[in-house]
Order: C-alpha cells, then structure tokens, then sequence
C-alpha cells in the first residue's frame, strides 16, 4: 500500500497548497464554534431556571447539549464533504489526466484508497477542532471518557460515509462543481429520510373495503418500508452513539455505507477503463 500512501499525501497536501483546505477547515471550526457557544449558552440558561423551558429539573448535561451537538458537527460535514471530494477524481477527468492516471503503474485500490484516504484526513482535521470543544467540556462538567470518545467516533463515521458518497460522484462527473452539488443533493436525501420515517404513520392506513389478506400483506410491506426509511437515515445512528450508548447496527450502518460506495468508485474505474 506505499502507492496508495504515495497518492494519500500528494493529495491531502494539494489541499493546503490552494485555498480550498484552508477555507473547509476555517468554515468548520467557525460555524461549529457558533454552534458549540449557542448550546453551552442555551443550557447555562436552562440548568439556572429549568422550569421556563418546561424542565422539571436540571436536564442531562449529555442529552440537552453534548449530543445535540456532535450531531450537528456531522450533519455540517454534510455540507462540507462536497468541498472536499468534488476534486479527486472529477478534477482528474476535467483536465484530462484521468487516463494518464489509471495507465500509471497503480492499482484501482492504490487510486481509490488513496483519494479516500485524503479526504479522512481533512477530516480528522475537523475532529481536531472537535476534539478543542469537547476539552473545553471536560474541564467545565463532568462528562464520562466513553460518552466523549464515541461521540467524536460518530462524528467521524458520519463524516467517513459522506466522504465515500463524494468520492464516488466525482468518481462519476466531468466537472467537480456538479460532483460537488450532486454529493450535497444525494446525501440532503439521506438526511431527509429521517425526517420523512419520522413522520409516517405507524400503521398503514389501509381500506376498510379491501380483503382481509390484502389489507395484511399491504400493512407487512408497509412496516418494512417504514422501517427501511428510518434505518437509512444518516443522522439516526449517531444519536445514540453520541450519547455513549453504542450499538453494534449502529457502527455497521456507517461502514457498510462507506464501503457500499468505495466499491461502486472501484466499478465506475472499471467501467472507464473498459470505455478507454
């Protein structure tokens, strides 16, 4: 894997050779710096008079504001990975260096891992500034270690699945501007699928005048329609995980999305390769 280090570094240091890196990074930190004061702020307010926020006490440090919290850090990567993937590989095609890089003595695996490999770590920069929050809440509350590790842990499966969603699109595009606003499409409707399960009724309202057999095989397809909706939501599974408590579908969910999407970056090179 030297080659996919090779191309892992060339890549992560083009970043900060443009504006581009500099511009992701201090977006990042700004808006969730905004962010992280509102709560802190919020829940001053709420912990010194809990009944006029209908509080019948103190609510959890946790639940009203660490939680809440990352999760809005890796919703806000949802807006980000655009930025950082839309170069990679769309960048490579629009100046027309994409066959002299697949016909380079590398491997599909070399390329894909190393332009992914680039992108976690812009992203492990953002845990960075992060990781500065959640040290500043340490020192101020008492806040157990777990529930502070897999809480950035979320943030970085969360952010890790979007990187592969963008590395595939720009995998897939011409031009990095429309990678970059197709990423942002793809992965709003992941997060809007969790609003949307959210929503649907519980039960399936069917027909009181369709068949019995009919009416029970519409509420089955029913229930695992709902259940498929709720499950892909992006967010829904570092709610938990953000709170300490870590489930094993959980951590699958986001491995499985990132690794869904690197294997279909390995067929959109395959297929280039074929049309070449």
């Amino acid at each position: 894997m030297r080659n996919a280090w090779a191309v892992c570094k060339r890549e992560f240091a083009s970043y900060f050779l443009t504006p581009v890196g500099y511009v992701v990074v201090g977006t990042f930190a700004l808006i969730s710096g905004l962010g992280f004061s509102a709560s802190f702020l919020f829940y001053a307010k709420v912990s010194i008079n809990p009944s006029e926020f209908a509080y019948s006490g103190v609510p959890s440090f946790t639940e009203t504001l660490l939680s809440p919290f990352l999760v809005f850090c890796g919703m806000m990567i949802m807006f980000i990975a655009p930025l950082v993937t839309m170069w990679l590989l769309a960048e490579e095609r629009n100046r027309g260096t994409m066959e002299l890089l697949l016909t380079h003595p590398l491997r599909d695996r070399e390329i894909v891992f190393g332009k992914y490999g680039a992108a976690l770590g812009m992203l492990l920069v953002m845990m960075a500034v992060i990781g500065v929050y959640l040290g500043i809440i340490a020192h101020y509350a008492v806040v157990e270690t777990d529930v502070l590790f897999f809480g950035l842990a979320a943030v970085f499966l969360m952010g890790a699945a979007f990187m592969s969603l963008g590395l595939f699109v720009s995998a897939m595009s011409r031009n990095p501007i429309s990678a970059g606003v197709m990423t942002f499409g793809l992965s709003l409707v992941l997060y809007i699928l969790g609003t949307l399960g959210e929503s649907l009724p519980k039960k399936y309202p069917a027909p009181e005048k369709w068949p019995e057999v009919l009416r029970n095989a519409a509420g089955v397809g029913y229930d695992v329609f709902r259940e498929a909706v709720q499950q892909l939501s992006v967010d829904a599974h570092a709610k938990e995980m953000a709170k300490g408590i870590v489930q094993p579908q959980d951590i699958a969910y986001y491995v499985l999305v990132s690794a869904f999407f690197l294997f279909l970056t390995f067929r959109a090179l395959d297929s280039r390769k074929w049309r070449a």
